[in-house]
């Protein structure tokens, strides 16, 4: 299956407001020695749900934060197309579900419950949050098997309450293989320079045969490698930059307008040019809150908050918690990667001529051609660490 979506100028705005919202978060919550994975389009597709149930003030910050568009019908139009076709072919494994967990005692409205069905493709289960830790399990266990198993415990004890009454839960899970596999014979304990101070030694595949796209790019100041997926309809981008620790100025370069990821879509004319890519395996959590407090998501943390397109009236439901929880696992074979989002709202009572050598930590970046979305992302800055 190469099912695609026809040009639309909002999927594309979706598509760059989504990874510039995910960047922006990523940037704000680690730090520049961390490695770490995220997926923007996870925890765009759960406040995006949050989103249509959200009014008055509540509204317009989530639709400048995540750069979406002002006309709320194209929102809509757009995830109805994103969840037709992110779904797995015969090349690749893709799955993505959502799923809201309305309390007992919550009655939502009729009309968000039908655009998160209809346009999230969304599965509604209501739960006792009297009953916290039956809840949390329930939710958990939905993610764990969204995930194939990879992502455990999403939500931690404790972050479940009884004066929880709705969470919203986005799961994604990827495997492909490489469109050309390295040969494991090849991969051989190799230098990584962590930082000035700090030298690795890890598994580094190694191949001379396989034809890959890269290039120079002038703004960015790095070398961007495209190594494709079976099918050629996801591809990852490795962002390798040319000075050996500048990879915190390229971190923010990334979240302006400098990037676009659709620019990544003209690397073509694939050549054999040797390469060099350490094996690598990340996990990280994500507590967003903060991260979306200070990017302008503020009214829905408090009293302020409106999501009466949602439920009850303006103040009376609010969010208290966004979480993410992501893996990756990069080998000869191919890529493993998962992640699930969370939100708990409470009720208020140029060709290279030379090999491509990864030696120094670097951006790397998931994407479907399909949708133009950037699936998952993130930093390897010591591979020899989960």
């Amino acid at each position: 299956m190469n099912e695609s979506i026809p040009h639309k100028s909002h999927l594309v705005s979706i598509a760059h407001g989504s990874h510039k919202f995910g960047s922006e978060l990523l940037l704000q919550t680690t730090t520049s020695e961390q490695n770490a994975v995220f997926s923007s389009y996870s925890i765009s597709s759960v406040i995006s749900m949050a989103a249509l149930g959200a009014r008055g003030n509540t509204l317009q910050q989530i639709k400048e934060a995540l750069h979406l568009p002002e006309d709320m019908e194209l929102l809509k139009s757009a995830y109805s197309d994103i969840t037709s076709v992110t779904k797995s072919d015969d090349n690749i494994t893709l799955e993505v579900a959502n799923s809201v967990f309305p309390s007992k005692r919550l009655e939502l409205r009729e009309e968000y419950l039908s655009d998160v069905k209809k346009h999230f493709q969304s599965e509604i289960q209501s739960l006792d949050f009297n009953q916290a830790e039956e809840a949390r399990k329930i939710m958990n266990d939905w993610v764990l098997q969204q995930t194939n198993g990879k992502v455990k415990e999403l939500f931690a004890p404790g972050s479940i309450n009884s004066d929880t009454v709705n969470v919203l839960v986005n799961a994604i899970y990827f495997k492909g293989d490489w469109l050309a596999k390295f040969d494991p014979i090849n991969t051989t304990e190799r230098d990584f320079f962590v930082s000035s101070e700090k030298t690795v030694k890890v598994p580094t595949m190694f191949a001379s045969d396989i034809k890959y796209a890269s290039t120079y790019n002038e703004d960015l100041k790095c070398t961007i490698a495209a190594l494709p997926y079976k099918g050629e309809r996801i591809t990852m981008y490795l962002l390798v930059p040319e000075e050996r620790f500048g990879l915190g100025e390229l971190e923010q370069k990334v979240v302006t307008d400098a990037f676009n990821p659709s620019t990544l879509d003209k690397l073509t004319h694939p050549s054999k040019n040797p390469i060099y890519l350490p094996k690598f395996k990340l996990e990280s959590f994500h507590d967003l809150g903060d991260a979306c407090k200070s990017l302008g998501l503020k009214d829905m943390f408090d009293k302020k908050s409106d999501f009466s397109g949602m439920a009850g009236g303006p103040g009376e439901l609010y969010v208290s918690k966004v979480v993410q929880k992501a893996i990756i696992e990069i080998n000869e074979e191919g890529s493993e990667a998962a992640a699930a989002s969370g939100m708990v709202m409470m009720m208020r009572c140029a060709m290279i001529p030379k090999p491509l050598v990864i030696d120094h930590p670097f951006i790397f970046i998931i994407k479907d051609k399909s949708t133009g979305l950037v699936l998952f992302s993130g930093k390897v800055v010591d591979p020899s660490r989960s």
